[in-house]
């Protein structure tokens, strides 16, 4: 019961971003590459963000403008959102015949399975006089 509950959920969560990524003509295969905000990872953020050194030029350079700002006094807060979803699916069939006579018809059996998982990955960095002062990075995935 469980199963058919998450197959329904996600067949809906894709169904809405489907529905957003086809009214915007963008499929996965048309992203241009040379989007900085797609290039964004974990080991990109560890690699080229240095706190006390970075400046928000060279973050903007790198990953483009953020998703989010916060303004906190003198500080302010850059927030990169990103997320992958992937499913992939299966089926195999099995078709059983048998003799009129005997049996009288024939049988199908579909064996099919959808597995999605979703990676995310959200990057908050803190400027303060337009230099990098925190840093954190949560990556996860269901």
């Amino acid at each position: 019961m469980n199963k058919i509950i998450v197959t329904i959920v996600t067949i809906l969560i894709l169904g809405l971003f489907t529905g957003c990524i086809s009214h915007n003509n963008i499929t996965s295969s048309a992203i241009d590459s040379n989007n900085k905000t797609d290039k964004i990872s974990f080991g990109m953020v560890k690699k080229y963000i240095k706190v006390g050194i970075t400046t928000q030029e060279e973050v903007i350079k790198l990953f483009g403008s953020a998703d989010n700002i916060i303004m906190q006094g003198k500080k302010e807060i850059w927030i990169y959102d990103r997320f992958k979803i992937e499913t992939k699916s299966s089926s195999s069939s099995d078709f059983k015949y048998g003799t009129l006579i005997l049996i009288g018809g024939s049988s199908k059996n579909n064996n099919s399975s959808s597995t999605t998982s979703i990676e995310t990955l959200t990057v908050i960095i803190d400027f303060t006089n337009n230099i990098v002062t925190d840093l954190n990075i949560r990556k996860g995935g269901y």
